[in-house]
């Protein structure tokens, strides 16, 4: 997915001088083409994530497009106030990219591990917040972040991330995408597990367990139309993404909580532990540790589906 922001923001680049990159110490053997075409709408600021994000918000305000771009972890834990206060609350339209979301640099320990950014990110007014399932929802995400009004987090993996989509796709921010149909229960996910989740659905389905997955690329504002309909039209909706508490879940249950015209559904939410990951390990390792390979994701909802 690194390689399609890449692509893509220099793609958009070449027809609007507005648009610029901005990088905290990271992106080595990403940026170096950008930097070659584009000069001094390329900038490292080093490793200082607050001035990194305060010299973001300072472009937006002063008329230009800057996508800031930093390890997840670093970005959003380190420079929380001034996410805060000099991008959100001037609602200035800076595009924030997370990469590493996750697990994707689960080899680096909890210091790299992204736990808790989506958490933080949606509980701020003006943002949105967009985990992209693969790099062709990545592309759709960027041509409509170049002209969005307001800040935008864009959480992502790194460049091992599959295509998923077969075809093109319209995506529109904060409405979900449906991948497949089916009538026994629903499973919404978000971000790189998109291909979990779909083979999951297929696993379930050698099991004659038929399920709707959708991607909810969009986490704020989440798709609540999607979420009140299918309250009704299924017993069960399940949840998958790479995140622990404050996220996909718990944003899709305070749907159903708080809307008068939602139905029955039961709830289940598939995420990390309420935990610190005891050990570093590659991804898949670490996810199905905490039993959301897709495997384990299938062995779950067969049971509650019994």
């Amino acid at each position: 997915m690194r390689k399609t922001f890449v692509d893509t923001l220099s793609e958009m680049a070449r027809k609007d001088n507005r648009i610029m990159c901005v990088i905290g110490d990271t992106g080595f053997s990403v940026f170096e083409e950008f930097e070659r075409e584009f000069g001094d709408r390329f900038v490292n600021v080093g490793i200082a994530e607050q001035n990194f994000v305060g010299f973001g918000a300072g472009l937006a305000a002063m008329g230009m497009k800057p996508y800031i771009y930093n390890v997840a972890s670093f970005m959003v834990y380190r420079a929380f106030e001034e996410i805060e206060l000099d991008v959100a609350y001037q609602n200035n339209p800076v595009v924030l990219v997370g990469v590493g979301g996750g697990h994707a640099y689960g080899t680096g320990g909890p210091t790299h591990h992204a736990y808790f950014d989506i958490a933080m990110m949606r509980l701020l007014p003006n943002m949105t917040v967009v985990c992209p399932g693969d790099p062709v929802e990545m592309r759709e995400v960027m041509l409509r972040s170049k002209d969005y009004k307001h800040p935008m987090y864009i959480r992502i993996g790194r460049n091992t991330d599959p295509v998923v989509h077969t075809s093109g796709i319209n995506l529109v921010i904060g409405k979900a995408i449906e991948m497949r149909k089916g009538d026994d229960a629903v499973l919404y996910v978000t971000g790189v597990m998109l291909k979990d989740a779909l083979k999951a659905a297929e696993i379930l389905e050698r099991k004659g367990i038929i399920i709707s997955v959708y991607s909810m690329h969009t986490i704020k504002p989440i798709d609540k139309d999607r979420i009140r309909k299918d309250s009704h039209l299924y017993p069960h909706i399940f949840t998958l993404e790479e995140h622990g508490l404050g996220g996909l879940g718990t944003a899709i249950g305070e749907v159903l909580m708080s809307d008068d015209h939602s139905g029955s559904a039961k709830l289940t939410c598939f995420s990390f532990p309420d935990i610190f990951a005891p050990f570093a390990g590659t991804r898949e390792f670490l996810n199905h540790t905490y039993g959301l390979g897709p495997e384990d994701i299938a062995i779950k909802i067969e049971k509650a589906l019994q």
